[in-house]
Protein backbone atom coordinates (compact mmCIF):
# COMPACT_ATOMS: atom_id res chain seq x y z
CA UNK A 1 0.00 0.00 0.00
CA UNK A 2 1.33 3.38 -0.95
CA UNK A 3 2.52 5.77 1.76
CA UNK A 4 0.87 8.60 -0.16
CA UNK A 5 -1.87 9.77 2.15
CA UNK A 6 -2.72 13.22 0.82
CA UNK A 7 -2.72 14.94 -2.55
CA UNK A 8 -4.18 18.36 -3.25
CA UNK A 9 -4.15 20.41 -6.43
CA UNK A 10 -3.83 24.16 -6.08
CA UNK A 11 -2.66 26.87 -8.45
CA UNK A 12 -0.91 30.19 -8.54
CA UNK A 13 0.04 32.72 -11.18
CA UNK A 14 3.67 33.02 -12.15
CA UNK A 15 5.59 36.11 -13.21
CA UNK A 16 4.37 35.75 -16.80
CA UNK A 17 0.69 35.37 -15.93
CA UNK A 18 0.86 31.62 -16.47
CA UNK A 19 -0.74 29.00 -14.30
CA UNK A 20 1.05 26.09 -12.67
CA UNK A 21 -0.30 23.18 -10.70
CA UNK A 22 0.96 23.02 -7.14
CA UNK A 23 0.69 19.56 -5.62
CA UNK A 24 0.95 19.09 -1.87
CA UNK A 25 2.22 15.75 -0.57
CA UNK A 26 2.42 14.12 2.84
CA UNK A 27 4.57 11.05 2.39
CA UNK A 28 6.04 9.00 5.22
CA UNK A 29 5.14 11.80 7.69
CA UNK A 30 6.94 14.36 5.56
CA UNK A 31 5.10 17.21 3.84
CA UNK A 32 6.32 19.06 0.76
CA UNK A 33 4.94 20.75 -2.37
CA UNK A 34 5.77 20.45 -6.05
CA UNK A 35 5.09 23.16 -8.64
CA UNK A 36 4.29 21.45 -11.95
CA UNK A 37 3.72 23.25 -15.28
CA UNK A 38 0.18 22.60 -16.50
CA UNK A 39 0.72 23.83 -20.05
CA UNK A 40 3.68 24.30 -22.36
CA UNK A 41 3.41 28.06 -21.88
CA UNK A 42 4.11 27.56 -18.15
CA UNK A 43 7.64 26.46 -19.02
CA UNK A 44 10.19 29.25 -19.14
CA UNK A 45 12.79 29.56 -21.85
CA UNK A 46 15.74 29.24 -19.46
CA UNK A 47 14.32 25.93 -18.20
CA UNK A 48 14.01 24.60 -21.72
CA UNK A 49 17.55 25.75 -22.49
CA UNK A 50 18.82 23.72 -19.52
CA UNK A 51 16.87 20.70 -20.77
CA UNK A 52 18.28 21.03 -24.29
CA UNK A 53 21.81 21.30 -22.93
CA UNK A 54 21.19 18.19 -20.82
CA UNK A 55 20.15 16.20 -23.90
CA UNK A 56 22.96 17.56 -26.06
CA UNK A 57 25.62 16.88 -23.43
CA UNK A 58 24.48 13.32 -22.75
CA UNK A 59 23.23 12.21 -26.16
CA UNK A 60 20.64 9.56 -26.94
CA UNK A 61 22.19 7.08 -24.48
CA UNK A 62 21.26 9.20 -21.45
CA UNK A 63 20.30 7.10 -18.42
CA UNK A 64 16.51 7.04 -18.06
CA UNK A 65 16.48 7.41 -14.27
CA UNK A 66 18.96 10.28 -14.45
CA UNK A 67 16.77 11.99 -17.05
CA UNK A 68 13.65 11.67 -14.89
CA UNK A 69 15.41 13.20 -11.90
CA UNK A 70 16.81 16.06 -13.98
CA UNK A 71 13.38 16.77 -15.50
CA UNK A 72 11.96 17.19 -12.00
CA UNK A 73 14.89 19.39 -11.02
CA UNK A 74 14.70 21.64 -14.10
CA UNK A 75 10.93 22.04 -14.46
CA UNK A 76 9.67 21.54 -10.90
CA UNK A 77 12.55 22.86 -8.81
CA UNK A 78 13.08 19.60 -6.93
CA UNK A 79 16.52 18.56 -5.78
CA UNK A 80 17.54 15.00 -6.49
CA UNK A 81 17.26 14.22 -2.77
CA UNK A 82 13.66 15.50 -2.72
CA UNK A 83 12.84 13.56 -5.88
CA UNK A 84 14.04 10.35 -4.24
CA UNK A 85 11.32 10.81 -1.59
CA UNK A 86 8.54 10.86 -4.21
CA UNK A 87 6.38 7.76 -4.71
CA UNK A 88 7.43 6.13 -8.00
CA UNK A 89 3.94 6.27 -9.53
CA UNK A 90 3.67 10.01 -8.85
CA UNK A 91 7.17 10.64 -10.18
CA UNK A 92 6.39 8.75 -13.39
CA UNK A 93 3.12 10.63 -13.86
CA UNK A 94 4.71 14.07 -13.46
CA UNK A 95 7.68 13.28 -15.72
CA UNK A 96 5.44 11.82 -18.43
CA UNK A 97 3.22 14.91 -18.23
CA UNK A 98 6.17 17.28 -18.63
CA UNK A 99 7.68 15.32 -21.54
CA UNK A 100 4.28 15.44 -23.26
CA UNK A 101 4.24 19.23 -22.86
CA UNK A 102 7.73 19.45 -24.37
CA UNK A 103 6.54 17.63 -27.49
CA UNK A 104 3.58 19.94 -28.14
CA UNK A 105 3.79 22.04 -31.31
CA UNK A 106 3.72 25.81 -30.92
CA UNK A 107 2.50 28.59 -33.18
CA UNK A 108 3.89 32.08 -33.62
CA UNK A 109 2.76 34.40 -30.85
CA UNK A 110 2.51 37.94 -32.14
CA UNK A 111 2.36 39.40 -28.64
CA UNK A 112 2.81 38.20 -25.08
CA UNK A 113 3.07 39.85 -21.68
CA UNK A 114 5.55 39.54 -18.84
CA UNK A 115 5.36 40.88 -15.30
CA UNK A 116 8.48 41.93 -13.42
CA UNK A 117 9.04 41.37 -9.67
CA UNK A 118 7.70 44.88 -8.98
CA UNK A 119 4.37 44.03 -10.58
CA UNK A 120 4.86 46.04 -13.77
CA UNK A 121 3.37 44.30 -16.80
CA UNK A 122 5.01 44.81 -20.19
CA UNK A 123 3.53 43.72 -23.52
CA UNK A 124 6.08 42.50 -26.07
CA UNK A 125 5.34 42.39 -29.78
CA UNK A 126 6.87 40.49 -32.69
CA UNK A 127 8.48 42.66 -35.41
CA UNK A 128 5.34 43.92 -37.21
CA UNK A 129 6.80 43.91 -40.73
CA UNK A 130 9.75 41.63 -41.50
CA UNK A 131 10.26 43.39 -44.84
CA UNK A 132 11.28 46.47 -42.87
CA UNK A 133 13.82 44.74 -40.63
CA UNK A 134 17.01 46.70 -40.21
CA UNK A 135 20.33 45.13 -41.17
CA UNK A 136 21.26 44.94 -37.50
CA UNK A 137 18.06 43.06 -36.65
CA UNK A 138 18.50 40.66 -39.55
CA UNK A 139 22.15 39.86 -38.82
CA UNK A 140 21.52 39.27 -35.10
CA UNK A 141 18.37 37.21 -35.62
CA UNK A 142 20.09 34.98 -38.17
CA UNK A 143 23.06 34.52 -35.82
CA UNK A 144 21.05 33.55 -32.74
CA UNK A 145 18.02 31.66 -34.09
CA UNK A 146 19.77 28.35 -34.74
CA UNK A 147 21.21 27.98 -31.23
CA UNK A 148 19.12 27.20 -28.16
CA UNK A 149 21.93 28.52 -26.03
CA UNK A 150 21.39 31.97 -27.60
CA UNK A 151 17.62 31.79 -28.00
CA UNK A 152 16.99 34.48 -25.37
CA UNK A 153 19.13 36.80 -27.51
CA UNK A 154 17.10 35.89 -30.61
CA UNK A 155 13.86 36.73 -28.81
CA UNK A 156 15.29 40.08 -27.72
CA UNK A 157 15.76 40.85 -31.43
CA UNK A 158 12.36 39.61 -32.59
CA UNK A 159 10.25 40.88 -29.67
CA UNK A 160 10.31 44.29 -28.06
CA UNK A 161 7.89 46.34 -25.92
CA UNK A 162 4.77 47.52 -27.72
CA UNK A 163 4.72 51.33 -27.78
CA UNK A 164 1.38 51.95 -29.55
CA UNK A 165 -1.49 50.20 -31.28
CA UNK A 166 -4.10 47.58 -30.54
CA UNK A 167 -4.55 43.91 -31.40
CA UNK A 168 -2.47 42.84 -34.41
CA UNK A 169 -1.79 46.45 -35.38
CA UNK A 170 0.96 47.85 -33.21
CA UNK A 171 4.38 49.49 -33.09
CA UNK A 172 7.33 48.29 -31.07
CA UNK A 173 10.35 49.93 -29.51
CA UNK A 174 13.28 50.57 -31.85
CA UNK A 175 16.11 48.04 -31.89
CA UNK A 176 19.00 48.94 -29.58
CA UNK A 177 20.89 45.65 -29.63
CA UNK A 178 20.13 42.16 -28.37
CA UNK A 179 21.66 42.87 -24.96
CA UNK A 180 18.82 45.15 -23.81
CA UNK A 181 16.17 42.47 -23.24
CA UNK A 182 18.14 39.22 -23.54
CA UNK A 183 18.13 38.53 -19.77
CA UNK A 184 14.43 39.36 -19.56
CA UNK A 185 13.67 36.90 -22.36
CA UNK A 186 15.13 34.03 -20.34
CA UNK A 187 11.86 34.11 -18.38
CA UNK A 188 9.65 34.24 -21.50
CA UNK A 189 7.31 31.28 -22.12
CA UNK A 190 9.09 28.66 -24.21
CA UNK A 191 6.08 28.68 -26.55
CA UNK A 192 7.23 32.09 -27.77
CA UNK A 193 10.63 30.72 -28.78
CA UNK A 194 9.24 27.52 -30.29
CA UNK A 195 6.61 29.42 -32.26
CA UNK A 196 9.22 31.84 -33.65
CA UNK A 197 11.46 28.97 -34.76
CA UNK A 198 8.59 27.15 -36.46
CA UNK A 199 7.59 30.38 -38.19
CA UNK A 200 11.06 31.04 -39.59
CA UNK A 201 11.53 27.42 -40.59
CA UNK A 202 8.24 27.45 -42.49
CA UNK A 203 9.05 30.81 -44.07
CA UNK A 204 12.50 29.63 -45.14
CA UNK A 205 11.18 26.39 -46.64
CA UNK A 206 8.50 28.25 -48.59
CA UNK A 207 11.03 30.69 -50.02
CA UNK A 208 13.34 27.80 -50.89
CA UNK A 209 10.57 25.92 -52.72
CA UNK A 210 9.60 29.06 -54.65
CA UNK A 211 13.22 29.65 -55.68
CA UNK A 212 13.67 26.03 -56.74
CA UNK A 213 10.50 26.09 -58.86
CA UNK A 214 11.57 29.32 -60.52
CA UNK A 215 15.00 27.91 -61.29
CA UNK A 216 13.56 24.70 -62.73
CA UNK A 217 11.25 26.68 -65.01
CA UNK A 218 14.19 28.78 -66.18
CA UNK A 219 16.22 25.67 -66.97
CA UNK A 220 13.34 24.17 -68.93
CA UNK A 221 12.85 27.30 -71.00
CA UNK A 222 16.47 27.76 -72.01
CA UNK A 223 18.78 25.70 -74.14
CA UNK A 224 21.84 25.77 -71.89
CA UNK A 225 23.99 24.00 -74.46
CA UNK A 226 23.68 26.91 -76.90
CA UNK A 227 23.01 29.96 -74.76
CA UNK A 228 24.95 31.56 -71.96
CA UNK A 229 23.87 30.78 -68.46
CA UNK A 230 22.02 33.87 -67.21
CA UNK A 231 23.50 33.37 -63.76
CA UNK A 232 27.12 32.99 -64.84
CA UNK A 233 28.87 33.64 -68.12
CA UNK A 234 31.24 30.73 -67.48
CA UNK A 235 28.37 28.25 -67.57
CA UNK A 236 28.77 26.91 -64.04
CA UNK A 237 26.58 29.45 -62.27
CA UNK A 238 23.60 27.11 -62.17
CA UNK A 239 25.63 24.40 -60.48
CA UNK A 240 26.97 26.81 -57.89
CA UNK A 241 23.50 28.20 -57.28
CA UNK A 242 22.02 24.73 -56.90
CA UNK A 243 24.75 23.91 -54.39
CA UNK A 244 23.88 27.07 -52.45
CA UNK A 245 20.22 26.06 -52.37
CA UNK A 246 21.15 22.61 -51.12
CA UNK A 247 23.19 24.16 -48.32
CA UNK A 248 20.25 26.38 -47.47
CA UNK A 249 17.97 23.36 -47.29
CA UNK A 250 20.42 21.57 -45.01
CA UNK A 251 20.52 24.60 -42.72
CA UNK A 252 16.73 24.69 -42.59
CA UNK A 253 16.62 20.98 -41.83
CA UNK A 254 19.07 21.54 -38.99
CA UNK A 255 16.84 24.31 -37.67
CA UNK A 256 13.79 22.05 -37.91
CA UNK A 257 15.52 19.25 -36.00
CA UNK A 258 16.59 21.64 -33.25
CA UNK A 259 13.12 23.06 -32.67
CA UNK A 260 11.67 20.13 -30.75
CA UNK A 261 14.54 18.28 -29.13
CA UNK A 262 13.60 15.29 -27.02
CA UNK A 263 14.50 11.71 -26.28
Amino acid sequence: MSGLSHLTSLSHYGCCGTKRGVYGYIYMSREFTISVPREQSDIKLHQYQKYVKLIQDNGEDIDENFLRLKVLEIFCGLTMKEAYDLPVNELDFIVAHILTLLNNRAKLERTFTMTDPKGNTVKFGFIPNLDEMTLGEFVDAEKYLTSWEDMHKALSVLYRPVTAGKGDFYLIEGYQGSHKYSDVMKDAPVTVALGAMVFFYSLGMELLKTTMRSLEEELQNEDLSQEKNPLDENGDGINRYMHLLQETQQSLTKLHNSIFINV
